[in-house]
């Protein structure tokens, strides 16, 4: 009743302004843009297409057959409710810091070490600057080694924070690998007694020839070894962003609720993080579902309390909530991609974005399971008991 009294206003509303109606209904979204837009507060996006985020997280979960689902458990008297709930958001992301430092230097056997100032703590980080460095030198991943930590080799780096790795540790990593091969062009037309345009670097046998002529080559290890009394072939950059990268997407969370208990039970996330240009898949799908592991926490379990002489109650793991697998379904990801031109990977944030989207969805879709009850807000997180004290008190005002 509430969701079509809801659809009659926006018709009218629609009729008052002369709009259509579709358009009314996503009205609060802004239509798809790729080049920088200002908004009403003065911060300026990089690219999104919020709509299509949103088309696609509803076409993936079936929105439609869902509510029809909802409409037969409340119309059968169900104990067990079913909620839906919808989100979407845009998030910033490498707002804090706008450069970052690599070097990646050639060893005499042909290996390549990258140092780095952002640190892996878990995160994919060496696997990823392997895979960049790979992708632009043509050394394979296993002659790659990556260091960091170490301040005597590193390069000032700013770190880990605001999910800005990838697209400012990781860009680092990505020009000044592009920067050495164009070094070792110039070295190797000396070697090759050519002109430097006249050489060509075929990236498949990490290798420099004279054009036409791929027999004779110079590989990195003779570069290395050639280079040995001039320092070694090494290229160190200092890489600074254009700016902030603004990540979006949409979630749709599907949640079941016990009526007699107040329990609570996720059947289905469904997510659609757009987090730029995809570098690695899985270590994308990693970071969304530790991310909607955590939202999900969020809304329906950790919390830290107090008893009423301010000591805390939930001290360790015994008494605090947390979320584990059995709690959990199969998350679903769908994947979108809208490069930023803010960088030259086109990568965007990823860290947060789970967590982001993911709370308000599992929220609402408790609330939801209950709106026909007349319940219209439970805090977080919702537990069983604040949601059976919830229904209790419906009730007791004869709303149910």
């Amino acid at each position: 009743e509430a969701t079509a009294a809801i659809e009659r206003a926006m018709d009218m509303f629609a009729a008052e302004i002369g709009k259509d109606a579709a358009e009314v209904r996503r009205i609060n979204l802004i239509p798809k843009f790729l080049e920088p837009h200002a908004t009403a507060i003065g911060q300026t996006y990089d690219v999104g297409d919020y709509e299509e985020s949103l088309d696609r997280v509803l076409a993936a979960a079936d929105y439609t057959k869902l509510r029809a689902e909802q409409a037969a458990r409340r119309a059968s008297g169900s104990v067990k409710q079913l909620g839906i709930g919808v989100s979407v958001y845009v998030e910033i992301t490498a707002g804090s810091s706008a450069g970052e430092a690599a070097k990646i230097e050639v060893t005499q056997d042909g290996r390549a070490i990258v140092y780095t100032g952002t640190s892996p703590h878990g995160q994919g980080h060496v696997t990823a600057w392997s895979m960049i460095a790979s992708d632009q030198t043509g050394i394979p991943l296993d002659k790659i080694d990556v260091v960091w930590g170490d301040t005597d080799l590193v390069p000032k780096g700013g770190g880990t924070m605001g999910s800005r790795s990838l697209q400012q540790g990781g860009v680092a990593v990505h020009v000044a690998a592009g920067e050495l091969v164009e070094q070792a062009r110039k070295h190797a037309a000396r070697l090759l007694e050519a002109n430097e345009e006249d050489v060509v670097f075929d990236k498949e046998s990490a290798s420099f020839h004279v054009a036409g002529t791929p027999a004779v080559a110079k590989s990195w290890a003779d570069l290395s070894i050639a280079l040995a009394k001039d320092g070694g072939l090494v290229q160190e950059t200092d890489y600074v962003a254009q700016g902030a990268t603004f990540p979006f997407g949409a979630h749709v969370s599907v949640v079941e609720v016990d009526t007699e208990t107040g329990q609570v039970k996720m059947l289905r996330h469904v997510a659609c993080d757009d987090a730029g240009k995809v570098l690695n898949p899985l270590l994308l799908e990693g970071q969304i579902h530790g991310g909607i592991a955590q939202g999900a926490a969020q809304a329906l379990l950790e919390e830290v309390r107090y008893d009423g002489d301010g000591n805390p109650i939930t001290s360790n793991f015994a008494d605090y909530a947390f979320i584990s697998a059995a709690e959990l379904p199969s998350f679903e990801v769908i994947h979108m991609e809208t490069p930023t031109p803010r960088n030259p990977l086109g990568a965007k944030g990823i860290g947060e974005s789970g967590t982001i989207g993911s709370t308000p969805a599992v929220q609402s879709a408790v609330i939801d399971a209950l709106a026909h009850l007349g319940v219209r807000h439970i805090d977080m997180p919702t537990t069983a008991e604040r949601v059976w004290s919830e229904i209790q008190k419906q009730k007791a005002q004869g709303n149910s």
